[in-house]
């Protein structure tokens, strides 16, 4: 493509690659701001290319000449396909900060429908965009929308340029049309950021107007509500990030969610913990030492009269609190870091019942394990709690060399015990966002924790979620254990049942895959079809035309992966 001249520094994108130096290392800073570069570039282009030139780029006016009319534009909607946990965040700041010093003046930001991922979106964006854009976010006008957007944004719209943070709710989104009309944000060039863009975004009604036409059913509520957005701020480039892309690949050529250039293929850095270090074949930090009937075990005890306040604890949960007991005082012990933060994972499914189950069997044993070690219980009872923290010192020397003497570990884990007070996090919860202490925290959650939140200083996960039908977006979504955290990576652990970890394999085959038909073209998507697995689907139905997803012709030859001696079936092969 011809390229137009950009900006690559800017105060507001130096102060950005500044910040994150400190925390990401200076290679990986300028990794960061060279995607930045690369997505700039795109948007800019694709921008001039649609609307025309002289409105964006290292010489543009920042005022939109050439209004546009009608549909939303063709070719406006891009994609950053980053790995689950892989700072997909910090490329959007970066990226935001760059597009203002080529011209772009209204940016929004859209997030999960989930209060925690909203609320910490906004505080990174506010904490780490210096000296640019005027930035708020739905709290702030959702009372009186008009009277915020004449007041306090319509000055800065044309000038220093706006960042407008929402999540995708229904109300929310219905407010923030109102902020962008009353702002005139029409009149400048506008970038939309949808983080996670294929939760909530696509139109979950394709496929019943598929069978029935789009007279007959309408489009799902927030699909609709953010073409409204798309429409108003017309002169637009629509910018889809995700590490699951699945559902927003397979729709119709021209369908407004499908991605028509990948704005940058974002590598993690080198301290990043991905799928293959837990998925590969023997790999140490991943313990299938779960067994399905404990998962049973756990959801049964739910909503049972239980008197005496017994709760049994089955074996693999009880290792995987024990090794993180036993590695979040080792860590805090050598940590440089007093206020350090390390957190425990245990995700089963989304029911309450269950999460308050889990609290409730994770609390007893707590209780249990502190009292025994401090001698308050009987002899026979510490020898027992001495004998799983020595199973839970056998499994982590696997990987942690320089371990101290379990004795040592143990006389520090008298004083601390007490205070890791499992927490429930989910609908039922006043808290609007996480909160952790210093030290240890047992997080037991489902959807509020399953997509988007990072979980700080995430050392154990216990997972156990295992739907009968299993979509590989929402499972790989998943994946909390992912990110950057090398300093906890010798006692990382993922516990789970063998037959989910094969899940979790077969979907992390898969993503590779689709990230090699993707290419390294960033302008050039090649979608080629990829191997998912057996009883796999890529993306949940109900966002697909099935009309307009072709399966391979006759004739081509098909490989499969051999497995156990046996060709694994060929299932869900698709082709765009």
């Amino acid at each position: 493509m011809n390229k137009i001249d950009i900006a690559t520094d800017g105060y507001c994108i130096n102060k950005v690659i500044d910040k994150v130096k400190s925390k990401i290392g200076e290679k990986a800073a300028e990794q960061l701001k060279q995607t930045a570069v690369e997505v700039v570039q795109n948007c800019v282009h694709f921008y001039s290319t649609t609307f025309g030139s002289g409105d964006v780029g290292a010489t543009g006016t920042g005022l939109v000449g050439q209004p546009h009319k009608g549909k939303i534009a063709d070719g406006t909607t891009g994609l950053i396909y980053g790995k689950v946990q892989s700072g997909k965040t910090n490329t959007t700041i970066a990226t935001l900060a760059l597009a203002q010093a080529n011209h772009f003046r209204c940016f929004i930001v859209l997030t999960s429908d989930n209060t925690c991922l909203g609320e910490q979106t906004a505080d990174r964006f506010a904490e780490q965009l210096k000296g640019g854009p005027r930035i708020c976010n739905w709290k702030e006008w959702r009372n009186d929308p008009e009277d915020f957007a004449t007041n306090q944004l319509l000055d800065y719209m044309k000038d220093t340029g706006v960042v407008l943070v929402s999540t995708k709710n229904k109300s929310h989104l219905d407010n923030l049309l109102k902020v962008l009309k009353y702002s005139k944000a029409s009149s400048v060039p506008t970038l939309i950021f949808d983080d996670e863009a294929d939760n909530a975004s696509p139109n979950t009604n394709e496929a019943k107007q598929a069978k029935k036409g789009k007279e007959t059913v309408p489009d799902s509520a927030i699909f609709e509500k953010i073409g409204n957005i798309r429409k108003e701020v017309a002169n637009h480039i629509y910018l889809q990030i995700t590490a699951t892309p699945q559902s927003l690949l397979l729709q119709n050529i021209n369908h407004p969610c499908k991605p028509v250039f990948c704005a940058a293929l974002p590598q993690p850095g080198d301290s990043y913990i991905g799928g293959n270090l837990f998925f590969s074949d023997n790999s140490k930090y991943c313990c299938t030492k779960v067994e399905l009937e404990e998962l049973d075990q756990l959801k049964k005890q739910g909503g049972k009269i239980n008197p005496g306040n017994n709760w049994d604890i089955p074996p693999g949960l009880r290792l995987s609190l024990c090794c993180f007991f036993l590695g979040s005082i080792y860590k805090i012990e050598s940590a440089k870091n007093s206020e350090a933060k390390y957190s425990f994972l245990a995700h089963l499914d989304h029911k309450r019942i269950t999460h308050s189950t889990l609290e409730k069997v994770i609390r007893g044993f707590v209780v249990e394990l502190d009292k025994a070690l401090r001698g308050k219980l009987s002899a026979t009872k510490r020898e027992e709690a001495m004998k799983w923290l020595n199973q839970a010192y056998t499994e982590l020397s696997e990987t942690a060399k320089n371990l101290p003497p379990l004795h040592y570990l143990v006389v520090e884990l008298e004083h601390e015990l007490r205070n890791a007070t499992p927490k429930v996090i989910d609908a039922s919860n006043p808290d609007k966002e996480l909160k952790y202490s210093s030290g240890m925290n047992i997080l037991i959650g489902g959807n509020r924790l399953g997509r988007g939140v990072t979980i700080e200083g995430l050392m154990i996960t216990y997972y156990g979620r295992d739907a009968k039908q299993k979509t590989m977006d929402t499972v790989h979504q998943h994946a909390r254990m992912f990110g950057y955290r090398q300093e906890l990576l010798d006692v990382t652990r993922l516990f789970l049942p063998q037959h989910i970890l094969e899940d979790f394999r077969a979907i992390h085959d898969a993503d590779e895959g689709m990230r090699q038909a993707i290419g390294d073209d960033p302008n050039n998507i090649n979608i080629q079809p990829v191997w998912v697995g057996s009883k796999l689907k890529p993306t949940r139905s109900n966002v697909l035309n099935p009309a307009a997803i072709n399966a391979f012709t006759p004739g081509k030859a098909i490989f499969p992966p051999i497995h156990s001696g046996k060709l694994r079936k060929l299932r869900n092969i698709q082709r765009i």
